[in-house]
C-alpha cells in the first residue's frame, strides 16, 4: 500500500513538473509603434497587454514577448520560429500566409483642434497648410502620408502625446491626429472634464490590429481560436477596458 501511494505521489509530482516545464506561447512583436507595441512600454505596449491577458484567460502561458524589426518578426513567425506575431493590419498577401485573430484593438484615428480655431476635418485636404503634431514613434495616419510627403502640412515631433496636447492648447500647432481613446484619456488627465479641444467632423482613419499565426505551423488554428475566446472573456468581464485605460495612461 505504501509503495502504491509513493508511486501515485511520484506520478503526480512528475505530471506537475511536466506541466510547469511545458513551453509557453512564443510571441514576437516590433518596436516604435507607440502606444501599441514597443519594448519600453509596460507589457510591451497596449497590444501586448491585451494579447497576454487574453491568452491567460484562455488558460495558456505566454513566454516574454520578444521584439525584432517588423519585417524579421513577421518572417520568423511565418517560419514557425515564433507561434504568433502582432499587431498587424489586414492585407491580401498576409492573409495568404497567415491566420488572423479577431481584432485585438480597433483604432479610430481622429483630428483634434483647439476650440474656436475654426479648423475642421472632413478629408485629408482639410489639413493642408496647417501644422500637425505627431509624437516621436507615431506613424502618420495613412490618409495624411501624401500630404506630409508633399510638404503640404508642417509636422512637429515632440516626445509624447501629452506634449502635443499642450502645444495644441497653447496654439503652437494647429492639429493633433491620433487614436481617439488615447486623446480622450490624456485630454481629461491634463485639462479636466472640459478640455479646450474639438474633434473633426469625421474620423481620419479606421483600422483594426490583429495577431497572426502561420498557416503552415501545427496548432496555429487552435491558438487563434483560444486567443479569440480569451479576448471575448476579457471584454465581457471588463478587464479589456481596464487594460486599455491603464496602458493609454502610461503612453
Amino acid at each position: 500500500m505504501f509503495r502504491k501511494r509513493l508511486a501515485a505521489v511520484a506520478c503526480g509530482f512528475l505530471l506537475s513538473v511536466s506541466a510547469a516545464a511545458a513551453p509557453g506561447v512564443r510571441l514576437v512583436s516590433g518596436p516604435d509603434y507607440v502606444p501599441f507595441a514597443d519594448p519600453s512600454l509596460p507589457s510591451g505596449g497596449l497590444a501586448g497587454a491585451l494579447v497576454q491577458a487574453a491568452f491567460a484567460a484562455a488558460g495558456l502561458v505566454t513566454e516574454p514577448v520578444q521584439f525584432e524589426p517588423w519585417k524579421r518578426a513577421y518572417a520568423d513567425a511565418l517560419a514557425g520560429e515564433f507561434d504568433a506575431t502582432f499587431p498587424y493590419i489586414r492585407s491580401g498577401p498576409r492573409e495568404a500566409e497567415m491566420l488572423f485573430s479577431d481584432p485585438i484593438y480597433d483604432i479610430v484615428t481622429v483630428a483634434l483642434f483647439r476650440a474656436g480655431s475654426g479648423h475642421d476635418y472632413v478629408e485629408p485636404g482639410s489639413l493642408a497648410g496647417l501644422s500637425l503634431c505627431l509624437p516621436i514613434g507615431y506613424a502618420p495616419a495613412a490618409p495624411l502620408v501624401a500630404l506630409i510627403d508633399a510638404q503640404a502640412i508642417h509636422v512637429e515631433r515632440p516626445s509624447s502625446p501629452d506634449l502635443c496636447l499642450r502645444e495644441l492648447a497653447e496654439g503652437r500647432v494647429d492639429v493633433f491626429v491620433g487614436p481617439g481613446d488615447l486623446i480622450d484619456l490624456r485630454s481629461i488627465a491634463l485639462f479636466g472634464r472640459s478640455p479646450p479641444f474639438v474633434r473633426g467632423a469625421k474620423p481620419v482613419y479606421l483600422q483594426s490590429l490583429y495577431l497572426l499565426a502561420s498557416r503552415t505551423s501545427p496548432g496555429s488554428a487552435d491558438l487563434i481560436r483560444r486567443l479569440n475566446g480569451g479576448l471575448e472573456q476579457i471584454r465581457a468581464n471588463g478587464r479589456y477596458d481596464r487594460i486599455v485605460k491603464r496602458q493609454l495612461g502610461a503612453s
